[in-house]
């Protein structure tokens, strides 16, 4: 078995990337049907989406930095790459602050409710 994957790799790879693509399609079209029937979803779904654009271009352009330390020179690593690592990072600090901060601001409003 384990030289049948060896020799396959390359079979398994593109496999995958086709059936994450065909899912990546499946879902887009499932939310713009939805969007197009219930506009009110449609309105929530831009907004969301036009809050992660934000966080991502916040992070991008205000918070990333793309300084390069001379060890990291020896991996290849450009002014670019840092950058883009420093806006993954930045971007998931941000979004899970929110997420956590979201569950404790509503089970607290559920608790002062009651």
């Amino acid at each position: 078995m384990g030289n049948f994957i060896e020799n396959n790799i390359d079979i398994f790879y593109w496999l995958t990337i086709i059936m994450l693509c065909i899912a990546t399609l499946v879902i887009l079209a499932f939310a713009v049907k939805n969007m197009i029937i219930n506009s009110k979803s449609a309105k929530k779904t831009i907004l969301t989406g036009g809050g992660l654009i934000i966080i991502l271009l916040l992070s991008y352009f205000v918070l990333a930095s793309d300084d390069v330390l001379i060890s990291y020179e020896k991996y290849n690593i450009t002014s670019s790459t840092s950058n883009m690592v420093g806006m993954g990072l930045w971007s998931f600090y941000i979004l899970s602050v929110l997420a956590v901060g979201s569950i404790i601001i509503t089970e607290l409003s559920k608790k002062l409710i009651k």
